[in-house]
């Protein structure tokens, strides 16, 4: 770690209240096999495997044609067009971030165009293909509405760049559909499974690219290049630039790469087999055939390759056994002879610092293409050495941990370009130094908990994947408010809007978060408990929304604190069917005595005296995980729920406090259902979806798709935020997106007490709510007070109102119109 690094992160450490230093120490991204698991358990329950031709079929409706296609009948309300709001770049801390520099979303992929450094495409774990023209200063999304936005590698032809290859399917987690390929630089795709090759029809096997390969004498056409696809369910060729393909080798191919003086020579590796299988494979007729020239033995679990100009006919292989780099040899010649290169410092050192144990996971194997003596290894840490693999030396040390993706640009080696749970990063000095690359990208993997400001747009708190939970102000400026690995669940204080809470992925990790008003510092006590309960990796946390001192905490029962976290205690026995875990949670708007419990087996429980009792009311609904509970906000007795899984409804409704449901389901598809709000005062229903999100005008009775300016991307949570009428959705790989649905009652800027007026009466109301003392009978300040509309109450806006008290107030600023 460089000096300003140390110095940074240890005032951070001394800024943090003891219980929370101790978690900066212990929190970090939980096991990414846990993470996978979770996920696919809740659309697979009841069965042991979940298949997505649903999901394929759902896209193609929803994401199909300009016009987006409708689920059932039209919708007869407006809904403005979604938008982004971010994150685009945000600040972490501590030792697994990039602090000062951006951190972003996990970059699976790096193309970087032959001659033109400046020109690259990132490929995103669920957010995409993105591509940048002047070096990652800013940078346009190009696969939002192709059929799958889970990314596994991309190939820019070599002769004609115009040409690009996509495999779907990200590499140990998440499916994909096949290839995508470009003719116009990724403007526009076709998408191509290789009749069922390279993905099966609608996706229903688990498909995920790895490496794709263009052989260079051959490139530059539409219709005769030979290209290599190295995926976990073999490796592909095609003789026609992608059109159509054969299997060359079976098993788990986890990379493969043409020799750089002779494309007739290719090197593939297989690993994962159980057998002698495993190894590194030698092709001379450009991957037609091939013989295995190096067995590895029968544990090992993945293989990275890597070949350099300037040592053609030779390969390097990475091996991963039990999740940790077992060895790294150089194989030379026609015969493949082995040498075993010892790479003494990749393990040895701090934990915190070394190769780390999620090598089948994060894996980057490189060789300097004018200096073979400079190898690249990467793993949680990113290594370099100069003796041609026999030991190496930490670099990138104070960027974010798991790194994925490292490409050296073809025109000019001086510049690197990687990627990682962080997202991207740029070197142009052969990885001495690095800069972020995360701005105008946004490619987050937000998980279900998300929470909004009651009252100022576009102010969010919610949890990422190995980025910990954020707060931020839409596109504008985001930061970490908790050290917590995996980001989980989190809530606003229903009175004191500048109080959240954050949770993470490992049981009893809950921080109370205060935010200055009058900047961005904010202050953290860890309101937490030890626990060995059974839990969801994420385990949902909700704040009674009548009552700021209570909240709620899920394992498979709940806990309860009365008095903000000072004490927490269990509240229930198992309110699962016996070996689930509670997934949803909620606690009715309009009377807090009435809870509603939903489980990963399918149940659904219901107190109506504070939690003294649960009652199963699910009898009559679907044996499928619940996703979301909705309570209606006016009406004690109902609420609407989704569920996840195939096969069955999807969307419930109760009126009389789940004695009987009615099925909205309706001409819903049969996809997994992840969240779900009702508009309050309204007939309008939202529903959203591992792929787009449905609304209903009539309570259910019929939906339309509602994905106009959407992405095809997960998503995971909703959220309404009553005071701007906007909902906003947060999915897993294209960060967080809002749409106007009501339009907000509107407010003169600057009347803090609503009496029509603005006058040097409203400055004293904005100062006293800045500084807390704002009596509690004055009307809530926000967002009357946000005299300046930069979305926060500040000394800004106290000015601004004294200003335009006296007539001085710049005709730029919104304090004195109506908006």
């Amino acid at each position: 770690m460089s000096t300003s690094r140390t110095y940074l992160a240890l005032a951070l450490l001394a800024a943090m209240p003891a219980a929370v230093q101790a978690q900066v120490e212990e929190q970090r991204e939980a096991g990414f096999d846990v993470r996978r698991e979770w996920m696919e358990q809740l659309r697979a329950y009841p069965f042991g495997e979940y298949t997505q031709n649903p999901v394929y079929a759902a896209r193609a409706a929803a994401f199909g044609s300009p016009a987006r296609a409708a689920s059932g009948a039209a919708s007869s309300v407006q809904v403005a067009p979604w938008r982004s709001v971010g994150p685009f770049g945000f600040q972490t801390s501590g030792f697994f971030g990039s602090s000062p520099n951006a951190d972003g979303g996990r970059i699976r992929a790096i193309a970087i165009h032959p001659t033109n450094p400046s020109i690259v495409y990132a490929g995103s774990a669920s957010g995409g293909v993105w591509r940048t023209t002047n070096g990652g200063a800013t940078w346009t999304p190009l696969t939002d509405n192709q059929c799958s936005l889970n990314t596994g590698s991309i190939a820019i032809d070599p002769v004609n760049p115009n040409i690009v290859y996509v495999g779907t399917g990200e590499p140990a987690q998440s499916n994909g559909c096949g290839l995508l390929r470009s003719f116009d630089g990724g403007n526009s795709w076709t998408e191509i499974n290789g009749a069922g090759v390279l993905a099966p029809v609608n996706g229903s096997q688990t498909t995920r690219a790895y490496r794709i390969r263009v052989a260079p004498s051959l490139a530059g056409t539409q219709n005769t290049s030979v290209v290599l696809y190295a995926a976990n369910n073999g490796l592909h060729r095609s003789t026609n630039s992608g059109s159509a393909w054969t299997t060359v080798l079976t098993g788990f191919v986890s990379d493969v790469e043409f020799d750089p003086a002779n494309d007739n020579i290719v090197w593939a590796a297989r690993a994962g087999a159980g057998t002698t299988a495993n190894g590194v494979y030698r092709s001379t007729d450009r991957g037609a055939t091939w013989l295995q020239v190096y067995a590895t033995g029968t544990t090992v679990q993945r293989i990275s390759l890597a070949v350099s100009p300037v040592t053609p006919n030779s390969v390097w292989a990475v091996e991963v056994v039990s999740a940790r780099m077992d060895k790294l040899v150089r194989l030379d010649g026609a015969s493949a002879t082995p040498t075993v290169l010892t790479a003494q410092g990749v393990y040895g050192g701090q934990s915190r610092l070394d190769f780390g144990a999620q090598g089948t996971y994060d894996l980057v194997l490189e060789v300097d293409p004018q200096d073979a003596n400079t190898v690249i290894l990467g793993g949680s840490r990113m290594y370099r050495s100069r003796n041609g693999g026999q030991s190496f030396s930490l670099i990138a040390y104070d960027l974010h941990v798991d790194w994925h993706a490292f490409e050296y640009a073809p025109s000019d080696p001086t510049v690197i370009v990687g990627g990682c749970d962080g997202g991207v990063h740029a070197s142009y000095d052969r990885g001495n130094s690095w800069v972020s690359r995360n701005t105008n990208i946004s490619v987050t993997q937000f998980y279900p908990g998300i929470a909004v400001h009651p009252t100022i747009p576009d102010f969010i708190a919610g949890g990422l994947q190995d980025n910990s939970s954020l707060w931020g102000f839409g596109s504008g400026f985001w930061t970490m408010s908790a050290p917590s690995g995996d980001g989980g669940w989190n809530a606003f204080s229903p009175t004191n809007s500048n109080v959240f809470w954050t949770t993470s992925y490992g049981t009893g990790f809950i921080v109370r978060v205060t935010r200055n008003p009058l900047g961005t510092s904010i202050s953290q006590v860890q309101r937490g408990f030890n626990s060995t309960d059974r839990k969801a990796f994420l385990s949902p946390m909700i704040i009674d929304p009548l009552n700021s001192a209570t909240l709620y905490y899920a394992t498979y029962r709940l806990w309860r604190t009365v008095n903000e976290g000072a004490q927490w205690g269990i509240l229930t026995a198992d309110l699962t069917r016996g070996s689930g875990t509670i997934t949803s949670l909620a606690v009715s708007p309009v009377d807090s005595r009435i809870i509603w419990v939903g489980t990963s087996d399918g149940n659904v429980q219901l107190s109506q005296d504070a939690g003294t009792t649960f009652t199963v009311v699910s009898s009559t609904l679907p044996n499928r995980a619940v996703t979301d509970i909705a309570p209606d906000v006016t009406v004690p007795g109902r609420a609407v729920i989704t569920h996840s899984g195939t096969g069955t409804g999807h969307v419930y409704a109760t009126d009389d406090f789940g004695v009987t449901w009615a099925n909205l389901t309706g001409s819903l598809p049969d996809i997994p259902f992840n969240a779900v709000v009702m508009v309050p005062g309204t007939s309008r229903i939202f529903a959203a979806a591992d792929v787009g999100i449905y609304e209903s005008t009539d309570n259910g009775a019929s939906w339309s798709a509602a994905n106009q300016g959407f992405p095809n991307a997960r998503v995971l949570d909703l959220v309404y935020q009553a005071a701007t009428g906007n909902l906003y959705a947060s999915t897993y790989g294209r960060g967080l997106w809002a749409t106007t649905i009501v339009a907000g009652a509107s407010v003169l800027r600057g009347d803090v007490n609503a009496d029509g007026v603005v006058n040097a009466f409203d400055a004293s109301l904005a100062q006293q709510a800045l500084v807390g003392v704002l009596p509690a009978s004055a009307p809530n300040p926000m967002p009357r007070a946000d005299a300046n509309c930069n979305g926060a109450l500040d000394s800004g806006d106290v000015l601004s109102i004294l200003q335009f008290a006296v007539g001085a107030a710049s005709a730029a600023l919104c304090v004195g119109k109506v908006q």
